[in-house]
């Protein structure tokens, strides 16, 4: 009998200190002393209280807690206090059972016992660890991506949230971000050495802070003359628009980054900026577009393949046989495809060529794939992605990014990104041959800049806003050059063909009609 006794009491003890692993503490309500229960009462009640309002603020307002979660602050202490958490959970487990078990046991028992609480210590530590370490992962990745206010020197920089206050958008009607697609990566180095970084996707999300709804403003990057606000640097330089000695890709809005940045021949322009590359892009933007150009993103490709996988993939309709690698001027065939088929997915590097294939179709039927990949990108990311590929999408995006969005205006923009991903709709602008004002050898860059305000919601003030100065050529196209299609130095890819013919294809129509909603322009077409 008593040996039954001491097995009922041990079953009990092992209960009671599978309780505390679970919820801190709370095995120790069935220890006999009166102080134990009391401890085991205020950290059961502290676990509940805490996981309580937490998953209600991820129920009512993911957006804040997210906001509280990527501050400075909270990511060293929470690194600090998981470890503290951890430590003293394992303390409580043991504590459970030691106070629990029975005081005469045998050694086999008392063996059994020392191997269930260590089991249950390394399950509550691991995780807890591991959470730690991705709270110090977090801050040195943001710390990395994300300039302090203090380091971003710019010709002109305004303030655009209130990061602390409970709207940090309240004061801004509308955002424009340049989003930039790099062709710098590794697989282009002899380009790179040869012409410099060159941005090959240029687009501008213009983004209505109060409903989150999106325009994407796509660029070919191929625009001749392209303007400059009055008054700006870039305007005094080149006042009849962006042309100089040379061939007329040496002078396409692609090269004004490289143009401008360090090693370029209009480096001196914005001497002593921390992104001059960027300011001078802005500018061009702006004379293009008519928006005042407010904060801008770099993507590597390379990087963002490495993010593509580290999410797993990406899920997206596939219209077309779409080549991989290939160069029709040199006859070099393509080194596979991408097939036709529904809701396919995409690994990184098939993601990239889905984006970037143009070995028989153009420009503006990529830039049309390009605004798919983003939107499907919103659409996919998710928290319990983030999650469970924490590590390689924080090694990735680390990589990624170059911007001049600052560490204290981040938590704004992540409450732009939840306002854009929950209730705003992605519609996407492009210019195309014939479309919005856009022709290759003459732009009218009045009408470019009315087809956007239309696009934003804006048409009155296509007129009524100052518009930068008109930078087409001061003097009418030669005749070889209004028939001639863009030449260019330099390809997207290595082995892509060098002159790509411009005009859209039938299918590629209907993706370059005006402004549209993303999600009809990358649904699936086929039966």
């Amino acid at each position: 009998m008593p040996d039954e006794a001491n097995t009922g009491r041990l079953r009990r003890s092992l209960l009671l200190t599978l309780a505390s692993a679970v919820v801190p503490g709370s095995g120790l309500l069935g220890a006999p002393q009166r102080g134990l229960k009391a401890l085991g009462a205020v950290t059961t009640a502290v676990f509940v209280l805490a996981i309580g309002y937490l998953g209600i603020s991820a129920l009512t307002d993911l957006s804040k807690l997210t906001q509280a979660a990527q501050r400075e602050s909270t990511l060293t202490q929470a690194t600090f206090g998981l470890v503290i958490v951890a430590v003293v959970w394992v303390a409580l487990i043991a504590l459970t059972h030691i106070a629990t078990r029975p005081e005469h046991t045998t050694q086999g028992r008392r063996i059994l016992g020392a191997v269930v609480v260590t089991a249950l210590a390394f399950g509550v530590a691991a995780p807890t660890a591991v959470a730690a370490r991705y709270s110090r992962d977090a801050y040195l990745m943001l710390d990395q991506i994300l300039p302090q206010a203090s380091d971003i020197k710019a010709s002109n920089r305004e303030e655009i949230a209130a990061s602390n206050a409970p709207d940090p958008w309240a004061d801004t009607e509308r955002v424009n971000i340049l989003l930039l697609g790099a062709d710098g990566n590794e697989a282009r180095k002899e380009n790179v050495e040869m012409f410099g970084v060159r941005t090959d996707t240029i687009m501008v999300a213009s983004i209505d802070t109060k409903t989150g709804n999106t325009t994407l403003i796509q660029i070919p990057r191929n625009v001749q003359y392209t303007p400059f606000p009055e008054g700006s640097v870039m305007a005094e330089e080149f006042p009849d628009g962006l042309r100089g000695e040379g061939g007329e890709g040496e002078w396409f809005v692609n090269t004004i980054w490289e143009k401008t940045s360090e090693g370029g021949d209009y480096a001196h322009l914005f001497e002593g900026t921390t992104f001059p590359g960027a300011e001078a892009l802005k500018e061009g933007v702006q004379g293009i577009t008519g928006l005042k150009i407010d904060r801008f993103a770099m993507l590597n490709i390379d990087g963002l393949s490495n993010l593509i996988n580290a999410m797993g993939g990406v899920t997206v309709n596939v219209n077309n046989r779409l080549p991989i690698g290939g160069n029709k001027s040199k006859g070099i065939r393509p080194s596979g495809y991408i097939e036709v088929g529904k809701e396919q997915k995409l690994d990184g590097y098939h993601a990239m060529w889905y984006a970037r294939s143009r070995y028989d179709s153009s420009d503006y039927d990529r830039m049309a794939r390009q605004s798919c990949l983003v939107d499907a990108i919103i659409n996919q990311a998710n928290p319990e992605t983030l999650v469970t590929s924490f590590e390689p999408i924080a090694a990735a995006s680390a990589d990624m990014v170059s911007t001049d969005i600052t560490r204290d205006e981040f938590g704004a923009f992540i409450d732009l990104a939840f306002r854009v991903k929950d209730g705003g709709t992605v519609n996407r602008l492009v210019f195309a041959p014939g479309k919005n004002g856009y022709s290759y050898a003459d732009p009218d860059f009045e009408a470019m800049r009315e087809a956007v305000q239309t696009a934003i919601g804006n048409p009155a003030k296509s007129t009524a806003s100052p518009a930068p100065p008109s930078a087409a050529p001061t003097s009418s196209p030669t005749a070889s050059e209004a028939s001639a299609e863009p030449k260019e130095t330099q390809s997207s890819e290595p082995g892509e063909s060098e002159s790509a013919k411009p005009t859209p294809t039938t299918d590629e129509q209907k993706l370059t009609d005006g402004s549209q909603n993303v999600g009809d322009a990358c649904a699936w077409q086929g039966n």
